[in-house]
């Protein structure tokens, strides 16, 4: 008997007692066995399967799945999965017309499920009316992906339990779809949701439900920088936001509703830093409405509808709106109740608001200042300071530039750019207007020497234009200037003794040209004399380099001062006298 019979033999014994039918890789079913319960067929590490019974052993199982035909699950299936999963749809449908309190098609407990559609119009479907669940993610540590494909269910699409733990949902394609409830419920603690690309649908109460009310602080982060929401027919929303969660749109992201984009309420924070948050309804209080001790903040995006932000009569909630684009009814960039909070906490600073006035509510009752940046160019020798100005509100506008050099105002010069002809700090103050206020911002730019590069302590012996590079003294007082320079710590002395230094570098009176730093350096207890000229303070010694290059560079070296000689017969500083 050869080894083929005899396996298929053991195999239709054992499924005669399990029921479970198992295909060859070639596609045989061993003889003798019962109807196919479980077809499945594999090729290297992926699975083909055709009916419920192999869908369920082979997400169980793990690895790469591959539906090879429709497959109905009218019957209950409890599908548990607890290691690493891809599940192709390749252009077939699952269908759970089976329904009951809280079943879901497949449940996530602590392994990872990835969906894609290799040949396009796959499907997932749960189509009970009153019990039609979708993918729920439990335990810890479970993590579901949809990249391609669509999974419509009657009630949530994609849920994570309440006490779950440390779990993940990307959403990077495809679509989902409920007909009544939330495409996605977001709950847990470590809970991490991204979606960056895809269709959502939610036909519900809300289209994304949201709240870290089982985790501490910081329980949820939900970011969405592309794809699509669509909202329609509830009252509580695009996304529900309610505690310890924060909400990130930004990039690509839009989000569309017959009510509000987004309800944020209890302790959650929402931040808009980009995308498309939309309101189509005609009774909608507002695009974004913010509750009890909520934080919303506005950096970027375009924000459409009736009323922009909308305060509960009940909420104290703080609002910081530093940019972004309204396009909203009149006057109503933020619409406060007639009853309850008068006075919740907003700021604006920046932003487009489509000729609304929203100076009362910019800080402190003050116009903020524009934004202003400084940079230097040299071309061909010719310097140039350039003021780059902008203001946060799009609708302010710069009203003129005025040039200072040392403090002293330069009369004329009211351009962006500024021509420099030395060493000195010069400023701009910029002006600004909007609505009849004006403010202003100074930037101040100090314009020396580049700092020089710290010595290299294993460069070459040579001596170059009077350097002597092989000294690790000199070496270690360069660091030591152009570190006092690069922290501004001007007015500093800068202390050496001079035994074993038989030249000074002209490097080192390079590096201190234009700075406020002495360097002392002694030999016996006196001042060291460099070619026979006294050091002195170093402000001598650079102003007057120009004179003195020459003497420092031929002078022979090791003719240092004798202090037993008399003073005249020591070398004379001829700039100096000394």
């Amino acid at each position: 008997m050869n080894k083929k019979k005899l396996l298929a033999l053991v195999l239709a014994a054992l499924m005669s007692v399990s029921g479970l039918t198992i295909a060859f890789a070639d596609g045989t079913v061993p003889a003798g066995s019962a109807p196919a319960a479980a077809a499945m067929k594999s090729s290297g590490d992926a699975v083909t399967v055709t009916d419920a019974a192999g869908l369920a052993a082979a997400l169980e199982a793990g690895g790469t799945v591959i539906l090879g035909s429709d497959i109905l699950m009218d019957t209950r299936y409890d599908i548990s999965i607890q290691k690493d999963v891809v599940l192709d749809l390749n252009g077939y449908t699952i269908t759970k017309s089976y329904g009951d309190s809280n079943h879901f098609i497949f449940v996530i407990e602590g392994g990872s499920l990835t969906v894609e559609d290799s040949k396009g119009n796959g499907r997932i479907e749960a189509t009970d009316e009153e019990y039609g669940y979708g993918i729920q993610l439990k335990g810890s540590g479970s993590s579901f992906e949809l990249r391609s494909g669509t999974i419509q269910t009657t009630q949530e699409t994609v849920e994570i339990y309440n006490k779950a733990l440390n779990s993940s949902v990307k959403i990077s394609g495809g679509t989902l779809i409920s007909t009544k409830d939330s495409v996605l419920g977001v709950r847990g603690s470590g809970t991490a949701v991204e979606i960056t690309g895809g269709e959502m649908t939610s036909g519900g109460q809300c289209g994304v439900y949201i709240s870290g009310f089982y985790g501490g602080a910081d329980s949820i982060q939900f970011t969405m920088t592309g794809g699509k929401l669509t909202h329609s027919g509830g009252i509580n929303g695009a996304i529900q936001l309610f505690q310890n969660a924060t909400v990130t749109i930004g990039g690509t992201a839009e989000i569309e509703s017959t009510d509000k984009a987004v309800l944020v309420d209890s302790n959650a924070i929402l931040n808009i830093e980009g995308g498309k948050l939309t309101s189509s309804g005609t009774d909608t209080f507002s695009v974004i409405r913010c509750g009890d001790n909520s934080t919303t903040n506005i950096s970027g995006g375009t924000i459409s509808g009736r009323a922009g932000i909308g305060i509960a009569s009940d909420g104290a909630p703080s609002i910081n709106i530093s940019g972004g684009t309204f396009y909203v009814d009149r006057n109503k960039t933020i619409e406060i109740p007639q009853l309850g909070n008068p006075n919740p906490s907003i700021q604006i600073t920046g932003g487009y608001f489509d000729g609304d006035d929203i100076s009362q509510y910019f800080p402190d009752q003050k116009m903020p200042a524009p934004e202003v940046t400084v940079t230097f160019s040299d071309s061909d020798g010719v310097l140039t300071l350039t003021a780059d100005a902008f203001h946060r509100l799009t609708e302010a506008r710069i009203t003129s530039y005025q040039w200072y050099k040392n403090g002293i105002m330069l009369d004329g010069e009211t351009g962006t750019t500024l021509t420099v002809d030395g060493y000195a700090t010069y400023s701009v103050v910029v002006q600004a207007e909007y609505k009849n206020m004006t403010s202003e911002r100074t930037v101040v730019y100090d314009y020396r020497e580049a700092v020089p590069e710290p010595p290299d302590s294993e460069e070459s012996g040579d001596r170059e234009y009077g350097d002597y590079y092989g000294n690790e003294k000199w070496d270690e007082v360069k660091k030591e200037i152009a570190k006092l320079i690069e922290d501004e710590e001007f007015g500093e002395t800068i202390e050496m003794s001079a035994t074993g230094l038989p030249y000074f570098p002209s490097s080192v009176a390079r590096a201190l040209k234009g700075y406020d730093i002495t360097l002392e350096v002694r030999k016996n207890g006196v001042t060291y004399k460099v070619n026979g000229l006294e050091i002195g303070s170093i402000d001598k010694i650079w102003y007057e380099f120009e004179e003195l290059e020459t003497e420092l560079l031929t002078e022979t070296p090791g003719d240092e001062e004798d202090s037993s000689k008399p003073a005249d017969e020591n070398k004379t500083n001829p700039s100096t006298g000394r």
